[in-house]
């Protein structure tokens, strides 16, 4: 079974207020594809009713609830020095917009609004999920291609692809072309506002498995896998997925052994907390990380880290396409 973790910020929003919220059955869980992605998700505990008996899985979901869905999915804590004009800082959903702000899963509009209480489409869910889960492409420095890119051709197996909007396609394409995604019925339904449910089959159709507790996994499936703590010893994957090491990830760190990624190696979390400063060639002093709290062993495809004062220690690593972020240190050889 997969096991999504996937927090209802309906549910989070009426525990605040004192009302307990039951994982327990639903008079209104759908059937079939839905009902099982959202069945899944319960019975991990990893989301809730929006009242004792009711799961409410055709209620749209907003941009601020998106916003809220992702961070806690994977961990983010981080904020945006970004302010968007229509977020007041005394909101419910200011912090979870500031960290996906910071996760750049969001950008807001042309006039820097976010428009939170707006229902969230199909597009622009494609477009945050490519974003996070590290679908997206990126042009690799040195050479004159992008490195994860996809064909149009893609999309054509979707009798509404010509309703994707020109800012969409980008993200449309690479969600299936590098998620694996294949629609509801056979549609992308790009300009839908997304429901709890559909979004359920969404995620299920993406995430394979959730590592939440520390110690050695050995055996794995090959899978999208996502690491949202410290302590993990991951041994012998071999995986044509991503593999995402999130926020989650702490000085307890993360150590991938004896492993083949050919898909993306997104390293998000083992973050340095004490960084040291460093003098560049420039002249000039910057902070820059000085412990390693993740370790890759084997051949990786794609290595990206994105989060800064993370330092990668991949010097036993076999590594075709690495691309770090600001502030971030790796030990590495480009294969």
């Amino acid at each position: 079974m997969k096991k999504i973790k996937l927090i209802s910020i309906f549910a989070a929003v009426m525990l605040a207020f004192g009302v307990t919220v039951s994982a327990n059955a639903f008079s209104d869980m759908p059937d079939g594809e839905m009902g099982a992605a959202l069945q899944n998700a319960v019975d991990a505990g990893l989301i809730n009713g929006v009242t004792d008996d009711t799961i409410a899985p055709y209620d749209n979901i907003t941009r601020a609830q998106m916003a809220a869905i992702i961070t806690r999915a994977f961990s983010a804590t981080e904020k945006s020095d970004k302010v968007f004009g229509d977020v007041s800082a005394d909101a419910w959903y200011s912090d979870v917009v500031s960290q996906a702000a910071y996760m750049g899963a969001f950008e807001g509009d042309d006039n820097n609004n976010f428009n939170p209480e707006n229902n969230i489409t199909f597009q622009e869910t494609y477009l945050v999920i490519s974003r996070v889960f590290g679908f997206d492409a990126y042009k690799v420095s040195g050479k004159d291609f992008m490195l994860g890119d996809c064909d149009i051709s893609v999309l054509d197996a979707f009798s509404d692809k010509d309703a994707i909007a020109s800012w969409a396609v980008n993200g449309a394409k690479y969600i299936v072309g590098n998620g694996g995604w294949t629609g509801i019925d056979g549609k992308l339904k790009p300009t839908d506002y997304i429901t709890r449910g559909e979004f359920a089959i969404l995620m299920d159709s993406i995430v394979g498995r959730y590592i939440d507790e520390p110690g050695t996994y050995t055996a794995l499936a090959d899978e999208l896998i996502m690491v949202r703590c410290g302590g993990v010893v991951i041994d012998g994957l071999k995986s044509n997925h991503n593999l995402i090491l999130t926020y989650g990830v702490d000085e307890k760190g993360c150590q991938v052994i004896n492993s083949v990624v050919n898909g993306v190696t997104l390293v998000l979390g083992g973050v340095d907390k004490s960084p040291v400063e460093t003098v560049g060639s420039d002249g000039k002093t910057k902070l820059s990380p000085n412990d390693a709290y993740v370790r890759i062993r084997g051949n990786y495809y794609d290595v990206r880290v994105k989060t800064p004062f993370v330092y990668l220690d991949a010097s036993d690593a076999k590594v075709q396409y690495y691309n770090g972020g600001k502030n971030t240190l790796v030990s590495i050889s480009i294969q």
